[in-house]
């Protein structure tokens, strides 16, 4: 008698969320320094390594602006074009908005985001 094939496994494709919270208290903090991108917090250079071995589809941030905090515009570059590749969210718990940053108009309003520094 015959072998029947084995039905095919379907495979259902959880979300991998990462959660980013900043402290926001004076004190030491950890930095890295990445020559040509320049400084982040140890966390959020972290992230983006998580980001770009594609281990990540959804970042949650309390305050999408958090994610601007003491990061470089070079790592936030970085962030956002790792961010686009990878097709990942980044969710707002705050204001309950989510971002892909592959839609124009929802990388304009996280560029917006950034706190004006004057």
């Amino acid at each position: 008698m015959p072998k029947r094939p084995r039905p095919k496994k379907t495979a259902t494709h959880q979300p991998r969320e990462v959660s980013y919270i900043v402290d926001m208290e004076a004190g030491e903090h950890r930095y890295v320094f990445l020559e040509g991108v320049g400084e982040c917090r140890a966390h959020f250079q972290k992230l983006v390594e998580d980001l770009e071995r594609g281990v990540v589809d959804v970042v949650v941030v309390a305050k999408a602006s958090l994610l601007y905090v003491d990061t470089s515009p070079m790592w936030m570059e970085k962030f956002i074009a790792t961010v686009k590749r990878r097709g990942v969210l980044i969710a707002d718990t705050r204001t309950q908005q989510e971002y892909d940053l592959r839609k124009r108009e929802d990388e304009t309003a996280f560029r917006a985001l950034k706190p004006d520094v004057s």
